[in-house]
């Protein structure tokens, strides 16, 4: 017994560095995804199941029945308990078992430890890194704000490389020179101070989780400035505003000072190399319907092609002009190292349900072996 839950923490931890997340808010799954039925996914680099409860609410926790391994997205929810396939076990929300048919015992370890999820912005949320978030989910005015403010559109691509690659190239300024198709140099970025952000968009991000830039596209006619031509802005200066989380970015597009589009870009982390890049666009309603639909689709033109951009693995090099870089990957990293001690990280899962407690701190509950 030792031996096997010395190598499943071994493959855990394995896990956890080639995922190389930060402890964070990550999408889990769009909530339009989640139905009456049960819906199996991979996060994490790990089977999981989620489900709505008895009070709508969205549950994500491992896939597998604790009792002989059965797949519980094959099952079906019955008076809010998710039921089992095989021998008809129903969990409730918590993750514990709460029937079992034909015995009034329940074992302790009948248990399957859920993830802290956050259903907002027409994405359910899952935390990573630790049994209880470190902060709340960010908000963003935006899409908090009811449809007559703004039109909304959302898109994914899905991207073979880490999370943390996909949301540096916000700071990698030789990236976005590409990108905007100029040829007249990088553009300028300037890491912010949380001062400098304020109502942006949306309730301020705790400091030591924020990370924020304004970065200015070179004034030349390169493709980003030719698609605001479109807005009916005629644009000679791009300018983004960023501040992000961890795992996310909150940014505003602007075109000579005047706001194009705001967009929130999160992540899923589906397993090591392979990502899902989230994008929620929205525009303002100015009673301009064309200007509001090119504004939305240049949002879209932009993040496919920085998605088709792959970043495959680390690297050391730097070059002039990579500091915006370097400030994200310091940031990340102080985050990523926060996962190392946490209770609920993929190799402490394992290591509890080795043992028989919930991989929470002690608080008398007790859980089962990891998927």
């Amino acid at each position: 017994m030792r031996r096997v839950r010395h190598d499943t923490t071994r493959a855990n931890a394995e896990l956890q560095a080639a995922l190389d997340l930060a402890a964070s808010w990550y999408v889990a799954l769009p909530s339009g995804s989640l139905t009456r039925k049960p819906a199996s996914l991979t996060l994490f680099g790990q089977q999981a199941v989620a489900w709505r409860g008895r009070d709508g609410r969205p549950v994500l926790m491992p896939r597998a029945c604790p009792h002989m391994g059965a797949s519980l997205a094959h099952g079906k929810i019955v008076d809010g308990l998710l039921e089992c396939p095989f021998h008809g076990w129903r969990f409730d929300s918590s993750g514990a078992c709460a029937q079992i048919p034909g015995s009034d015992h329940i074992p302790a370890a009948a248990h399957r430890q859920p993830w802290p999820v956050v259903e907002r912005y027409g994405y359910i949320w899952a935390w990573y890194g630790s049994a209880e978030p470190i902060f709340p989910l960010p908000g963003m005015t935006a899409f908090d704000a009811g449809p007559a403010w703004y039109r909304r559109f959302r898109f994914a691509d899905t991207v073979m490389t880490s999370v943390r690659h996909v949301l540096e190239k916000t700071y990698d300024t030789g990236h976005l020179a590409r990108l905007s198709g100029s040829r007249a140099g990088r553009p300028r970025l300037r890491i912010l101070t949380p001062g400098e952000f304020a109502g942006d968009h949306g309730s301020p991000i705790p400091a030591d989780a924020w990370l924020g830039a304004e970065v200015r596209l070179p004034r030349h006619p390169g493709t980003l400035t030719a698609l605001t031509g479109l807005t009916g802005t005629g644009a000679g200066q791009v300018t983004l505003r960023v501040d992000g989380w961890p795992a996310g970015q909150r940014v505003s597009v602007l075109a000579d000072g005047v706001p194009q589009y705001r967009m929130l870009l999160a992540t899923t982390p589906v397993a090591p190399g392979r990502t899902v890049q989230h994008v929620a666009t929205a525009v303002e309603r100015t009673g301009r319907v064309r200007t509001e639909m090119a504004q939305l689709l240049m949002s879209r033109v932009t993040a496919a092609a920085a998605a088709r951009r792959r970043r495959p693995g680390p690297e050391s090099a730097h070059a002039v002009g990579d500091d915006g870089v370097r400030a994200f990957q310091r940031y990340y990293q102080s985050w990523v190292d926060r996962v190392v001690d946490a209770d609920n990280s993929p190799a402490r899962r394992a290591e509890a349900g080795a043992s028989g407690t919930d991989g929470r701190r002690p608080r008398g509950a007790e859980g089962s072996a990891p998927v």
